[in-house]
């Protein structure tokens, strides 16, 4: 059986497991509706990715094709099973919002499926046709950089993060932060011909530990856990395309990974825990007391024991909580929750609310431009008074709490707000968009297989949690319009440099470069 397969295989018989242990858990007939509807969401997409060559011709638009069933049903189902608990507890809504979103996943598995057959052409030669491809190919987009780039790029990605809560233009270049972590597939792909495997991966260990300990001074849990998640998920990609033999070791070596996660889910719940209780005094204090505050918050189990009470009793008296999977890590690789929200507060809007909507959605688009170009454009927009999402207007319109929070919204609810009955055929045809951007970022190489760029595997997260859905309409349009091309240009430069700064370290110490060619992934 080959590594495909059995992961394949695996995610089906969990899947029946986890609807079975449901049928125990809650035998009410909403419960079960609600399963039946997953299930069969989930086992389509499961045997579409099995059946189909999508992985391997379109890896990028597959995964986020997959990672949008994770996080709005496999997932929940996954851990709320696991956990014993109904799989509809704590949902506003249960089975409308699981019935739009199978509904949802079933169009983009369509859609995704005619996708496919239109570029099944263009599939076979990419990287070599088109203006913008061949522009990509010239700017490095496509092209394995060598470990030294790598740890150049990493440090400018770092150091942009310690400037990205003041400077746009760092913002923009945080995302190189997480290129070191990359290094674990180039060596598991191209072995000691990369780089010193175990002197790398020591330096990656450090680096590591260097992030974590900036997400705490800054308390930024989505900084601690990226990484991590970018490995896991690059790892879980590779894997869902390999076609090598699955062999005991292998296996013995997936389980050990395994029951360690396990082990280690807990504790880095803690710590997400223990983060969000050091966020009042965020901004207040010196950095490293904010990492000291946060270790100790850590270290006593009896003040997250008690924040956890505090958490429930608030979600309990409020008309708005968030609510769902109890483990605070898992959590973020789960957002059905949000979807839940923004569904069942849009269908309390009325229909003066939902010209609200339209109205802010479009204050939102103008707030991407400068402010210094609306003012000479004249447009009545300030970006200083619009620091709410459109997950806080949902809830504002609906039930009237005020502004601000930065609510998670969802496309889908806010989608029914602004176009009614017609916004599955308008996500549709957004699918086909979100697709073709998405792959831009992979290539196929001289082996004749479709391998991912550096961008492409940075942004396998983002792309995996929101690639075809986002909290709000803007975001996806921002992602589509000036994300693109604002993060190639700003990964050419850095490349540019990063090669430059490598190629005078390889000169002075008068070393070979190991890599200097095109990743080859073996099928």
């Amino acid at each position: 059986m080959t590594i495909a397969k059995f992961i394949s295989t695996t995610l089906l018989w969990l899947t029946l497991l986890a609807f079975g242990m449901q049928l125990l858990i809650d035998f009410s007939t909403d419960n079960i509706a609600v399963n039946c509807i997953v299930i069969t969401s989930v086992l389509t997409t499961l045997l579409y990715f099995r059946w189909s060559e999508a992985l391997d011709t379109h890896p990028l638009s597959s995964f986020a094709v997959f990672g949008f069933c994770v996080t709005s049903q496999l997932g929940a189902l996954f851990a709320q099973s696991f956990t014993w608990v109904s799989l509809i507890e704590n949902l506003r809504q249960p089975l409308t919002t699981f019935s739009l979103l199978a509904m949802y996943h079933a169009l983009a598995l369509v859609c995704h499926a005619l996708y496919r057959v239109l570029t099944a052409t263009s599939a076979n030669n990419l990287g070599k046709s088109g203006l913008f491809r061949s522009m990509l190919g010239a700017l490095g987009v496509y092209a394995t950089p060598s470990v030294v780039n790598i740890w150049i790029m990493g440090g400018v990605g770092v150091f942009s993060l310690l400037l990205s809560y003041v400077n746009p233009v760092a913002n923009g270049l945080s995302f190189l932060a997480w290129t070191p972590f990359l290094i674990p597939l180039y060596v598991q792909q191209l072995g000691s011909t990369y780089c010193n495997a175990k002197r790398n991966y020591l330096f990656l260990v450090a680096y590591s530990a260097l992030v974590a300990l900036m997400a705490m001074a800054f308390n930024a849990r989505g900084m601690m856990l990226t990484g991590l998640a970018t490995v896991l998920l690059l790892f879980l990609l590779v894997g869902m395309r390999s076609h090598k033999s699955v062999t005991a070791p292998m296996l013995l070596k997936f389980g050990m990974i395994g029951l360690l996660g396990a082990a280690l889910s807990w504790p880095a719940s803690n710590m997400v825990t223990a983060m969000v209780i050091a966020r009042k005094d965020r901004s207040k204090v010196p950095l490293t007391e904010m990492v000291t505050k946060t270790v100790d918050n850590f270290l006593d189990p009896e003040k997250l024991a008690e924040y956890k009470k505090q958490v429930v009793v608030k979600d309990i008296r409020s008309a708005y909580d968030e609510t769902y999977i109890g483990n605070p890590m898992v959590a973020r690789f789960v957002i059905t929750k949000f979807h839940d929200n923004a569904i069942y507060f849009t269908g309390r809007i009325s229909d003066k609310g939902a010209d609200e909507v339209w109205e802010l959605n479009q204050d939102f688009f103008w707030a991407t431009l400068p402010q210094p170009w609306l003012d000479e454009l004249k447009i009545d927009v300030d970006k200083e008074k619009m620091y709410f999402s459109m997950g806080d207007v949902l809830v504002n319109l609906a039930i009237g709490q005020p502004l601000g929070g930065q609510k998670t919204g969802s496309i889908f609810g806010q989608g029914w707000a602004m176009f009614g009955y017609m916004f599955p055929v308008i996500y549709f045809f957004m699918c086909l968009i979100l697709f073709a951007v998405i792959d831009v970022f992979e290539t196929r190489n001289v082996a004749g297989v479709t391998v991912l760029s550096v961008i492409g595997m940075i942004n396998v997260w983002p792309n995996f949690l929101f690639g075809i859905t986002a909290d709000s309409l803007h975001h996806l349009f921002i992602g589509v319009v000036r994300g693109v091309v604002q993060t190639v240009v700003l990964y050419a430069i850095v490349f540019a440099i990063a090669k430059l700064l490598s190629n005078m370290y390889l000169k002075l110490s008068n070393t070979k470069p190991r890599v200097d060619a095109h990743l080859v992934v073996e099928k």
